[in-house]
């Protein structure tokens, strides 16, 4: 049973003791205590508020309510220019000193921290009739960087274009509280754009026309596309322009900088068409869509646009000392533009418009090119990486010529609800890049596309800028665990070990910074490997292991169910256990399939779909994950019925099929796919039944399944207007729903298959007891080789010339299970690349593996194309048998380590008594 708010009490003030350990978030305790620690705040004592620190009492009000008036709030000097904070107490208040408001609410939720209360994203852990014990010791915490940034240049779209006043609020407020003192704000600039072209050649109707909805303009910021969807209206320009000032005014009241967009060039295509001696540089293609123009910048017209653009954006927005601007965004055409004079063009714009403000740049991809790099001006110059923890970066310093940069990140691409973060990477290597020799690191970046998600991952990141130096992963998670349900509770802390050693701790590649997505939001294929087309192919984590802390979350139930946080917890627990069912599902419903078993087919097929409503249920059960209330938002921001149902289609498409058919065929479909309720039992059910069916007729009619035009499925969701089935509150208990996850995940492992009888078996026909395989290459072939994508496409087995009657053709990464049940006493096989990679070009290296009952029994070492070996293992006493392909990433191309690799187990057989 959970505490009452009485017994809360006495369960969380011990804790204030614990301050040294808890305080491996943000800061520090030291000193003696000033005061006895038994003691508590007085909420009757009128609290006191040093001027200039007026907004940061006014956030306390607004997250802790009544409890505020427990705290004083002091002004303390920067130390060495760095903000800092100290919480002790005085006059029987908790007394918080801090450089300025928003590093106040900083040492606020340090303090929070040590009574087993917490500030964080999605859901707080926040009790205003607890009392506030007075700090046994000092709790101080310096900053080691001066920039603090949160917000990708996608955020406003993936989080939502929608969010009202009080959303904008509350996230504000969040992120104050983790310490950040830099956010970017891109909204209401689609005003600024609409007032400037207007004065250079363009009718309103024409301005709005070039400005897509508020779902898709980042990237219209980033130059990447326009005019899709098209439909803002001059109420809705108002609308945003207004909001965006008091966003960017509730950031200055607390000290934070708003990082407004800058302008850098964008226009129409027919810019210079309309404005004497501009010269518009051809931008191409992105993903689908066409470019807008870039203004060459050192055109003359450059200068009165950019006067122009500044002028009316600090009319609307204010000004701001920070302005984020990228060129030649991921394939932007440089053409004839002399780039580094066209850079400093910008820059003088820029200066001239506000002097010593801070031009920000992305990291990213090419980005920035060096010779942009080399050509600003380092003291005025920030870049933001995003890429610090997915490839190996080199010597930045050098490569961006000495301009200031932060540490960053992005764990999540296109809103994705996956779980999962580089958080163990982060701890090691932030302290590595900031104390080395000549290091120009000066802050951090946290830079998910989509925010309000794994707020373990943006407390654990945030916190970098605060801590002296790499943490005890295991130890800041018992932490967490503390402030995050205000309990000590032994079996919440086993189960964030447990996620904390898989879904944060990935694998080390350069390919992802993410973890893997579900793929029961992928387009339907029985060779699906993931839902993005740029998201991992393959699990993150072992999803068993993974599993292991939904039991633990549930055993703590009849302690924490009642803790909002728990709650929210468990259902992302929970519906990441349901996700992670499908990748286990679908290699068999593949193999079922290629042995034309429709018995089984069809159980696994019912299978998926009940797990699809289980997710449904589960997402159902917080407000955040429900697809109603995200169109609900959209609407809501209409001024007429026609209006509403263009921000539906918006709101909609963006997290779909995100633009037209061009788009979908470029990769961009389900690119910011998510297990929201709505979306998995509407649109994703809808169309792994429509899948399901085809292949249910392909089984009557002994055809190949009849092709399914899945843009026009996705054209149709777009464009209805019908939300009946889509929940705008949530529903369902949470801990029931949690239990059927369990199960779920239970019912995933299949039946062991009977062991071989005496004599001996080619392995091709025995069943498997388990499969491992990256789905895109195919399913595994008996006695061809594997061929491409559909099952019965190989050729026959041929390696080094010779050719076999019988094996197994796989593709690497692949695992085959056995279950031989001690029957037998060898197995034997030829291994190889198949011939056909022998074609110039082709680049296989794989190693081939046998292991019983999970011990080596053979290693082929790295094998290429044309070469074959002979395996003879004995087997006596081995239950399972495991015929491991692995695709030897360290001998392989960049970026090619398993696409050549069609290897086979030719003739392999085990001899049985």
């Amino acid at each position: 049973m959970h505490p009452t708010p009485s017994r809360r009490r006495a369960v969380i003030a011990p804790l204030a003791a614990l301050a040294t350990s808890l305080l491996l978030v943000t800061g520090s305790a030291v000193g003696a205590s000033a005061e006895p620690p038994d003691r508590t705040a007085k909420l009757d004592v009128p609290p006191k508020t040093a001027p200039g620190l007026e907004s940061a009492r006014s956030a306390a009000d607004r997250l802790l309510g009544d409890a505020a008036d427990g705290f004083d709030f002091a002004k303390l000097d920067p130390a060495d220019g760095a903000d800092r904070y100290e919480v002790t107490s005085k006059r029987n208040h908790v007394r918080v000193a801090a450089t300025d408001p928003a590093t106040a609410i900083a040492g606020v939720n340090a303090y929070l921290g040590t009574i087993g209360q917490s500030i964080s994203w999605n859901v707080r852990n926040l009790d205003e009739d607890a009392a506030l014990p007075l700090p046994s010791s000092p709790i101080t915490a310096s900053s080691n960087v001066s920039h603090r940034f949160y917000g990708n240049d996608t955020e406003d779209g993936y989080t939502g274009a929608s969010r009202s006043w009080e959303q904008w609020e509350r996230e504000i407020d969040e992120l104050a509280a983790l310490g950040f003192n830099e956010v970017f704000m891109p909204v209401g600039s689609e005003a600024v754009y609409f007032e400037v072209l207007t004065q250079f050649g363009y009718s309103a109707e024409e301005a709005r026309a070039w400005i897509p909805l508020p779902g898709h303009q980042p990237w219209w910021l980033l130059q990447n596309m326009s005019s899709y969807p098209a439909g803002t209206s001059d109420a809705l320009l108002a609308e945003r322009a207004e909001l965006g000032r008091k966003i960017a005014d509730r950031l200055r009241e607390l000290d934070m900088t708003p990082v407004l967009p800058g302008y850098f060039g964008t226009v129409p295509t027919d810019f210079a068409e309309r404005n004497a001696g501009a010269r518009v540089e051809p931008q191409g293609g992105w993903v689908g869509f066409e470019r807008p123009g870039w203004l060459d910048p050192n055109s003359a017209v450059f200068t009165d646009l950019a006067d122009a653009f500044y002028e009316e954006s600090e009319r609307l927005l204010g000004a701001s000392d920070a302005y984020k601007m990228d060129v030649l965004h991921e394939g932007g055409r440089r053409g004839t533009v002399d780039v580094p004079a066209a850079t400093r063009a910008i820059e003088t714009a820029l200066q001239t418009a506000h002097p010593d403000a801070t031009w920000v740049l992305l990291g990213w991809q090419n980005n920035p090119p060096e010779d942009v790099a080399a050509a600003v001006d380092p003291e005025t110059t920030f870049i933001v990486d995003g890429l610090s923890d997915r490839w190996e970066r080199g010597d930045l310093e050098a490569k961006w010529s000495g301009v200031p940069y932060a540490f960053g990140t992005i764990w999540n691409f296109g809103g994705h609800t996956t779980m999962g973060a580089e958080l163990t990477k982060w701890n090691e290597l932030f302290d590595e890049w900031l104390n080395r020799e000549g290091s120009r690191v000066d802050g951090i970046a946290a830079l998910p596309e989509g925010g309000l998600n794994n707020p373990a991952a943006i407390d654990f990141f945030a916190g970098l800028a605060w801590r002296d130096g790499p943490v005890d992963v295991n130890a800041w998670f018992d932490a967490w665990t503390e402030r995050r349900y205000g309990i000590d509770d032994p079996v919440l802390k086993a189960a964030w070990r447990i996620l904390a050693e898989t879904a944060y701790t990935l694998p080390d590649n350069e390919g992802y910074s993410e973890a893997h997505d579900g793929l029961y939001g992928a387009r339907p294929s029985l060779s699906a490997s993931r839902a993005a087309e740029w998201s991992p192919s393959s699990f993150s984590y072992d999803p068993d292991r993974f599993a292991e802390a939904l039991d633990h979350l549930l055993a703590a139930a009849p302690a924490a169910a009642e803790v909002p946080s728990y709650r929210y917890d468990l259902m992302d627990v929970s519906r990441q256990v349901t996700s992670n069912t499908s990748r286990i599902l679908l290699p068999q419903l593949q193999q079922a399939y290629g042995m034309r078993d429709r018995e089984a087919f069809t159980q696994l097929s019912e299978e998926w779909l009940a797990n699809m409503a289980l997710l449904d249920d589960i997402a159902a059960t917080q407000p955040q994950m429900l697809l109603g209330r995200w169109i609900a938002d959209a609407r809501a921001a209409a001024a007429d019925d026609a209006e509403a149902d263009r921000l539906e289609f918006d709101a909609r498409s963006i997290v779909t099929t995100w633009g037209d058919r061009s788009a979908v065929n470029a990769g961009l479909n389900d690119y910011a796919n998510r297990e929201w309720q709505g979306l998995v039992g509407g649109y994703y059910t809808d169309r792994w039944e429509r899948f399901f069916a085809s292949i249910q007729t392909a089984f009557d009619t002994g055809k190949a399944p009849a092709a399914i035009d899945w843009y026009a499925v996705g054209a149709e969701f777009t464009g209805s207007t019908d939300t009946s089935e889509f929940l705008t509150e949530p529903e369902g208990d949470i801990v029931a729903l949690a239990g059927l996850a369990a199960a779920a995940h239970d019912a995933t492992v299949p039946d062991v298959p009977e062991a071989p009888t005496a004599g001996t078996h080619f392995l091709s026909e025995l069943p498997f007891a388990s499969v491992s395989l990256n789905t895109a290459y195919g399913p595994i072939e008996r006695d061809t080789e594997i061929g491409e994508a559909a099952y019965g496409d190989g050729k026959p087995i041929r390696l080094a010339g010779v050719e076999y009657a019988k094996g197994l053709g796989v593709n690497s990464p692949t695992t085959i299970g056995f279950n031989l049940g001690g029957r037998c006493t060898t197995f034997e096989a030829v291994v190889g690349i198949d011939d056909v990679m022998n074609k110039a070009g082709a680049s296989p290296n794989v190693i081939f593996r046998v292991l019983g009952d999970g011990e080596l029994l053979y290693d082929s070492g790295a094998m290429t194309k044309g070469l074959s070996a002979e395996v003879a293992v004995e087997l006596a006493g081995v239950q399972t048998l495991e015929l491991v392909v692995d695709p030897n990433a360290a001998g392989s191309p960049a970026g090619q380590a398993e696409w050549w690799d069609r290897a086979d187990w030719a003739d392999a057989a085990v001899s049985c008594e």
